[in-house]
């Protein structure tokens, strides 16, 4: 029953005996064979608590990659790691990479229990093998230990994606190497830039200590750089993610059955246990339904919820704070944390469902699965985005016309990429578009259209004068004249400012081009009201292009109309001016069809 307590899950022993043998193996690699090691002879010698403190920045700076909804977080640590092995006593390093990612992990990222013991014996194996490969390679390649140090930081971080991989595969019981490859190629190409630019900071501190400085823009700019990388990536499959689980919505024919579907997709998006969606009742809001999706179980759909309690705190809190989203650990995210522990949930995450008139509900996710990874800032994005969608599609069941505005919303985004927002007319984008369409039909059928490409005269006066409001009127009416002087199959587009492009579909030839100019200019010599007492009237400049065999693309033709209208620009007393090759930049040679 919705509202029950359940028992917190017990760990998969597996996991546990994993955790027991990556601590064994860290602490008999760091007994044997750091503590024996000491540091380089050319080493400063440094406090040990610098490089705690070292260690601490460096594992607060971290970039996350995501793999289907699993995030892996990667810090500079790698940096600090290759800078140590040049510079500290191997023992003093591996302890204070240990103490800071304690802190880092424990009250940064408030793991707990087998997450964080498991954490913190990988970041005490990855930090040992390194001092032990870097001593060994050292032996060998002698005055080449930048080299060992290259060689040693990235294997290290491969030993820790290998251990975490391991973790996952038995949590879920299942092998992807897909997933490993993934986790290979995105951390140890990092590991071994950090700790190349850890190398050339510890010779820069030994040999010149001064030019550490010149180290700072490069450094930033690598950090801030796969920070955009890894975020655009995340943006990717974020919205992978939120299409897969929308198209429920648009193949489902019932109700019912989609909302369930939705709440399923959810659930596996996230990798949680539980997925709760709370509606309330418009009328009456202490009539509440409550559908969930648990691991396990078949979905419930539309139940009356029995205990309303828990969930009237986290809304009443939502409103009342005005933050519509959280996850447990958060500041003031008290009663998340309790309804979560009620539960036996060691996480979750809710968003209020509210749109402009009133709350609808909540949708909560807890019980992230896993033993070594928690709910991320993206995933609470993210979860905000679902939240959006469930406000706005699925209240109280009315899937069907939401649907179509989700249809109708993308058809707006479309529209809006194509066309002009002030006029409505088709954008550059389009017309482009469009002429390449029409000279490529002509090229089989030798039906040519013709470009006319116009330029207001007076416009910046009336711009000028009466401002841009009363500019914006008269490049509307404009605008609307345009579309009256053509048949439906022509098209008129704004290329921006005060310059308009005709098509008209062939054949056409200069007869036809004649009357449709005459149309267009009778039609702006009308005059326009731009308010209570301006009025105007405005020209125009007009090129024409005529299409042929000999024109080769549709940039051609309009540059040509282009070329055009500059030269009845300069032109005394011309209508408009039709592209003859002899053109060029004057007006010598012009064809004046009418003065």
């Amino acid at each position: 029953m919705p509202g029950r307590r359940t028992a917190q899950p017990a760990l998969p022993r597996p996991v546990l005996v994993l955790t027991a043998c990556v601590v064994a193996a860290a602490a008999a690699l760091f007994v044997l064979a750091v503590r024996p090691l000491s540091g380089a002879p050319t080493a400063p010698e440094l406090p040990w608590v610098l490089w705690v403190a070292v260690f601490l920045v460096a594992e607060a700076l971290v970039v996350n990659v995501q793999w289907q909804r699993e995030s892996h977080m990667f810090s500079l640590g790698d940096l600090a790691l290759g800078t140590g092995l040049l510079l500290a006593v191997p023992s003093e390093m591996v302890a204070a990479q240990v103490v800071a990612c304690a802190v880092i992990l424990a009250v940064q990222r408030r793991q707990r229990g087998v997450k964080l013991v498991f954490n913190l014996a990988v970041c005490a194996l990855n930090g040992s093998l390194a001092a032990t490969v870097f001593a060994v390679l050292t032996e060998t390649v002698g005055t080449w230990d930048w080299l060992a140090a290259l060689v040693a930081v990235p294997l290290c971080t491969a030993l820790g994606d290998l251990c975490i991989f391991s973790a996952i595969a038995i949590t879920e019981g299942r092998v992807d190497v897909g997933r490993l490859l993934v986790m290979f190629t995105s951390s140890v190409p990092f590991s071994l830039g950090s700790a190349a630019l850890g190398v050339v900071v510890a010779r820069s501190a030994i040999d010149d200590p001064a030019a550490l400085a010149l180290l700072a823009l490069p450094s930033v700019l690598i950090v801030a750089s796969y920070r955009a990388y890894t975020h655009a990536r995340e943006q990717r499959e974020n919205l992978q993610v939120l299409h897969e689980v929308t198209s429920l919505l648009h193949t489902a024919g019932d109700s019912q059955e989609a909302l369930g579907q939705f709440l399923d997709s959810v659930r596996t998006a996230f990798r949680a246990q539980l997925v709760e969606l709370v509606l309330l009742d418009p009328a009456d809001r202490d009539d509440a339904t409550v559908s969930l999706s648990r691991e396990g179980a078949e979905p419930v759909v539309m139940a009356p919820l029995a205990d309303p309690e828990g969930h009237r705190r986290l809304l009443d809190r939502a409103t009342a704070s005005g933050t519509l989203t959280s996850r447990t650990g958060a500041r003031a995210a008290q009663h998340l944390d309790a309804y979560a522990a009620s539960r036996g949930l060691k996480d979750a995450m809710v968003a209020a469902l509210r749109t402009d008139d009133r709350v609808h509900g909540l949708l909560l996710v807890g019980g992230r699965l896993g033993d070594v990874t928690t709910f991320s800032a993206g995933d609470l994005a993210l979860l905000d985005t679902f939240a959006r969608h469930v406000a706005t599609t699925l209240e109280r069941g009315r899937l069907e016309q939401d649907l179509r505005q989700v249809t109708h919303l993308k058809e707006q985004l479309r529209h809006q990429a194509l066309h002009d927002p002030l006029t409505g007319l088709p954008n550059r984008t389009l017309l482009l578009d469009r002429v390449r369409q029409s000279v490529e039909t002509a090229a089989r059928t030798g039906t040519w259209p013709a470009v006319l490409y116009l330029d207001l005269d007076g416009f910046k006066p009336v711009n000028d004068t009466f401002g841009h409001e009363g500019g914006d009127v008269l490049l509307r009416a404009v605008a609307d004249r345009l579309r009256g002087c053509l048949r439906p199959a022509d098209t008129a587009a704004r290329m921006g400012g005060d310059e308009f492009v005709v098509l008209l579909e062939g054949p056409v030839d200069r007869a036809d081009v004649t009357r449709v100019v005459d149309r267009i200019r009778a039609q702006l010599a009308a005059p326009v009201v731009l308010g209570a007492e301006a009025v105007t009237s405005i020209g125009a400049s007009i090129g024409v292009a005529l299409g042929g065999a000999e024109i080769g693309d549709a940039d051609t033709l309009i540059r040509q109309a282009d070329i055009a209208m500059y030269a009845a620009k300069r032109a005394v007393h011309t209508e408009f001016l039709v592209y003859e090759p002899e053109l060029g930049g004057t007006t010598a040679g012009l064809q004046r069809l009418r003065g």
